[in-house]
């Protein structure tokens, strides 16, 4: 996704056809191997357009559907093109991470965490209509298949340095991986959509309306809610500063539990994350395997060269988790 001619030509006509201004020439202002997102500073405001991988192109619909049908805070979409892969959409804010850099507020990541989950119950009960959009299926009960499915494609884990005892392992678990989902599934709580990357660099806020914005939803999967609040607290351990178990961190894991609490008593939430922990590196594998056959494998393997092996490095970790 290197050569952005075309978008930005398809881009810039639409505008200048709509009656914008174009002040500036269009900037990349986020290039990677599964995205790009360029600026246009136009007579009524920034506006964005991003650009996706064909696998990964149903972005805009799950947007649309989120603000249509769940009246979610969500970007707003201005148009799209399907043949580029692309979408326009309105400016919604300040990157919250960076806010948070300057003024750091647990507020705002209580609140964040609240209004997501509220998505997440929102969509509990719809789910099928983000299937329909091609959202992949990770509910627990298809996750041994899934599973199985993942750890015989030899060839593509050998490639990220599995070797063949690590291989046999992996195929010989099927069956604690099952047992792992039966037990996470007898709490009972509903499977939803579930943001795997779900911190505060993906969301936005608007100072003067104090709205928050959720964005970068092309990789939303129907799974486990709390997957969503394990990959939260890892990252605001490391951006954050919050520390494990510290006052904050309390508060961020209560905040998360509260949309769940009609459900179940807390002590069976705590209960049900610590399987979801335990699960989480399993989740945090697939979510890297779907990328890798999303884009150019060897893109990933490069923009995370200091982080090599990362997807066999998650299942190493489950296999820890497994075998302890």
């Amino acid at each position: 996704m290197n050569n952005h001619a075309d978008i930005i030509k398809w881009a810039t006509d639409y505008l200048h056809s709509k009656g914008y201004t174009l002040q500036s020439q269009p900037e990349i202002v986020l290039e990677t191997p599964w995205s790009s997102v360029i600026r246009f500073a136009s007579s009524q405001g920034n506006l964005y357009l991003k650009e996706t991988p064909p696998d990964l192109s149903m972005e805009a619909d799950i947007t649309r559907l989120l603000a249509e049908k769940f009246k979610a805070n969500v970007p707003h979409i201005i148009t799209t093109n399907n043949e580029l892969h692309c979408f326009l959409m309105r400016d919604a804010g300040f990157n919250l991470r960076k806010y948070l850099k300057t003024d750091f507020k647990i507020e705002l990541l209580i609140r964040t965490i609240q209004e997501y989950t509220t998505i997440q119950r929102s969509t509990e009960n719809n789910v099928d209509d983000f299937i329909a959009l091609n959202v992949p299926d990770w509910r627990l009960e298809q996750i041994p298949k899934l599973y199985e499915n993942m750890v015989n494609d030899e060839v593509f884990l050998k490639a990220d340095d599995i070797t063949d005892k690590e291989l046999q392992n992996l195929q010989a678990l099927h069956p604690k991986v099952l047992a792992h989902c039966n037990a996470l599934a007898q709490y009972g709580i509903p499977e939803t959509i579930v943001q795997y990357d779900f911190n505060t660099n993906n969301v936005l806020y608007d100072l003067n309306t104090q709205k928050m914005t959720s964005i970068d939803l092309g990789e939303i999967v129907i799974s486990h809610p709390f997957f969503s609040l394990y990959n939260f607290l890892i990252q605001a351990r490391k951006h954050e500063s919050i520390k494990e178990n510290d006052a904050h961190y309390l508060l961020l894991h209560d905040a998360f539990f509260e949309n769940w609490l009609s459900l179940t008593p807390k002590n069976r939430l705590i209960e049900t994350f610590i399987l979801v922990k335990k699960l989480f590196p399993l989740y945090s594998a697939f979510a890297f395997y779907r990328l890798m056959h999303c884009v150019d494998p060897d893109a990933i393997k490069s923009f995370y060269a200091n982080q090599p092996n990362r997807f066999a490095g998650f299942l190493r970790e489950y296999m820890t988790v497994l075998n302890d």
